[in-house]
């Protein structure tokens, strides 16, 4: 009876140290990526204002693979490097990067306004959408200032 109770017991320490073992290595590799997201942080920082102007956003493109992402959403300006996937080049909302995205958001679009559309109000639909777009970019991303002229 106590060699098959020691036997037992042993089984079930050999079989936990497998799991400890995975556990130590997901701790291992969950450290390490918080320093790699810690050191991204750090690159793509960058000083909040509290005016922007449209053209200094230009700069912030996401063309600096490892710089801060800026683009305007209804006045506020983001910083939204977190989302290089979506907003650096080759992203598929590369387009909205370093300027006022505000039209193209409130209209769900990745293609600019004629002249002639661009001068018109936002409808009502598309000011809705807009402030679903701002607050999911709040929830998001960091505010670095407002966007001069704007709201």
């Amino acid at each position: 009876g106590t060699i098959t109770v020691a036997g037992a017991a042993a089984i079930i320490y050999l079989s936990g140290s497998e799991d400890r073992q995975r556990k130590a290595q997901y701790a291992e590799y969950e450290e390490k990526e918080k320093q790699i997201q810690e050191k991204r942080a750090q690159l793509a920082f960058i000083e909040p204002r509290d005016v922007w102007k449209e053209e200094e956003l230009a700069q912030y493109d996401g063309s600096d693979p490892d710089g801060p992402i800026l683009l305007g959403v209804d006045g506020t300006v983001f910083n939204v490097w977190k989302g290089r996937n979506f907003y650096g080049p080759g992203g598929e909302y590369h387009v909205m990067a370093g300027r006022d995205a505000t039209r193209l958001l409130a209209k769900n679009s990745l293609e600019e306004d004629s002249e002639e559309d661009a001068m018109k109000p936002l409808n009502i639909a598309e000011k809705a959408t807009l402030e679903g777009w701002y607050w999911i970019f709040k929830g998001k991303y960091e505010i670095v200032g407002k966007l001069e002229g704007k709201s």
